[in-house]
């Protein structure tokens, strides 16, 4: 019996944190590590071990911008360090992840510094050869933050990979989804 409860103990604690699927990729414990604290370490390996066509990871995948899921136009600070964070992550996985904000400029500006990254989409359209793109949305609740990610084919609807989880909402979560500062 006690063999049981511990067993059900163990499944209601990675339900709770919202890693029961895709745990192969974390070296089978389904788990995020402590230090990966947005899980951008943990969606990575999942899309990794996911991944439905292995010669993804020798071509350019974009990492794009989570976004809300209540309205797609819509980010947040959250949104935009969880992509900054994945494109590392993707990166150390060994994905060829591509940079697309890549200016053509260096751009010098008082009291900035130097700058090479832009959103300015005239400069950017068209530019990338990317053989995949990564999405993904977020959604706060109460209590979490619900996180749904997928690696798509640029060429076809297809999902090559994707991730769920979930993260738990503290005050740090809600002054990035909000974007009150300091964070």
């Amino acid at each position: 019996m006690r063999g049981i409860r511990n067993g059900l103990t163990a499944l209601l604690l990675l339900w709770a944190t919202g890693c029961a699927a895709g745990g192969a990729g974390m070296g089978g414990s389904g788990q995020m590590a402590s230090n990966d604290e947005f899980g951008a370490r943990y969606m990575a390996q999942v899309i990794k071990s996911q991944l439905r066509a292995r010669e993804v990871l020798d071509q350019p995948v974009v990492v794009t911008t989570f976004v809300d899921l209540n309205n797609l136009n819509r980010s947040s600070v959250f949104g935009r360090v969880l992509a900054e964070r994945l494109l590392n992550e993707m990166h150390l996985a060994g994905f060829t992840v591509s940079e697309i904000r890549k200016g053509r400029d260096i751009f010098i500006r008082e009291e900035v510094g130097e700058m090479i990254l832009s959103r300015d989409t005239r400069e950017l359209l068209g530019r990338s050869n990317a053989r995949a793109v990564l999405a993904g949305t977020y959604v706060a609740t109460d209590d979490s933050v619900i996180i749904n990610a997928r690696l798509i084919d640029v060429n076809t609807p297809l999902i090559l990979s994707s991730c769920s989880y979930n993260l738990r909402m503290n005050g740090k979560m809600i002054k990035l989804l909000t974007g009150e500062s300091p964070f």
